[in-house]
């Protein structure tokens, strides 16, 4: 039976008041609403709820069991609406709710994961999911959020904001350059193994700028590997030298783990992008991601604490 939450609370309203014209003065809803209200009810129960007196209305032996029922359907209506409200306003606010990113590989491990443990400890009650893009299993730009890239792509409905730009080296532990020497010029690295991102043709041909003077990255590619993490732990191991983000390299820098190779050489700096469909950024939740993803480009010296650990025979 589906039955107007209106005719109820109608009812209810009678029974707390004790008759239609008080009733009316407390709902603003006229006598002869209530009354239709009130027929329709016991036309769908089939039982007559409600006896008229002179002076008051009384209820029926059925009208006072339906009224213990109507009391605590409707308790139960107003607590849920109200955490309805509640919960509605945390999303709208940014508290609550789901927020799903897509990262470049080479930001995710290093960068970007570091952003969403810093957001989770903002907003503990949102749901974040974070996938590595360029994968099969890797969800569509439609289907996310957000997306952290090098390039933002052209896409219509799709704005990229440059969130900061993140400064690169290269790095090598002090095994290998025990064994292969220390470059002096970039000229000479064409002699050094490298550890290299697997990335396109164009990526794979940097160029290193001094005060002065540009000059092409080239080395004998001893590794290559998807993931900045595995390319940090194969140049500790001493296998070449690695390109790496600076603050990703600095704490094995400061633990003595890796030293700066030509560190009067550098690429450019690497665009950081935030991609996202135009109606997604209204959401609260998603705007305080991009602040923050702003914000930790700035404080970028702060990120990665980790440590690789350096192994015996290095």
């Amino acid at each position: 039976m589906n039955m107007d939450l209106k005719l109820i609370e109608a009812f209810a309203l009678i029974m707390r008041m004790g008759s239609l014209t008080k009733a009316e003065a407390q709902s603003g809803i006229s006598k002869a609403t209530l009354s239709r209200h009130i027929q329709r009810l016991e036309e769908q129960l089939g039982v007559q709820l409600l006896v008229h007196s002179p002076r008051k209305i009384l209820p029926t032996d059925a009208g006072r069991a339906f009224q213990v029922h109507c009391d605590t359907l409707l308790a139960e209506v107003n607590a849920r609406i109200e955490a309805a409200s509640t919960e509605v306003q945390e999303i709208g606010s940014g508290g609550k709710g789901r927020l799903c990113i897509l990262s470049d590989n080479q930001f995710v491990t290093t960068f970007v994961s570091q952003v969403t443990r810093l957001y989770l400890e903002r907003f503990p009650n949102i749901e974040c999911e974070l996938h590595i893009g360029g994968r099969a299993d890797s969800p569509h730009l439609d289907e996310v959020d957000c997306y952290v890239c090098a390039e933002a792509p052209d896409i219509p409905n799709l704005v990229g904001k440059l969130v900061g730009r993140l400064s690169y080296g290269l790095y090598a532990s002090p095994a290998y350059i025990r064994r292969a020497g220390m470059p002096s010029s970039p000229t000479q690295l064409v002699d050094h193994a490298s550890i290299r991102l697997r990335e396109s043709d164009s990526a794979s041909t940097s160029m290193l700028h001094s005060e002065n003077s540009s000059h092409p990255y080239t080395a004998r590619s001893a590794m290559k590997t998807n993931d900045y993490w595995v390319m940090k732990t194969f140049c500790i191991d001493g296998l070449g030298i690695a390109l790496m983000p600076d603050f990703f390299a600095r704490p094995e820098v400061a633990h003595g783990s890796l030293v700066p190779v030509l560190p009067q050489w550098k690429p450019e700096r690497r665009r950081v992008y935030c991609v996202y469909q135009k109606q997604r950024y209204m959401g609260k939740k998603l705007r305080a991601f991009i602040d923050l993803l702003n914000k930790s480009i700035e404080d970028i010296d702060k990120f990665n604490s980790y440590v690789t650990l350096v192994r015996s025979n290095a």
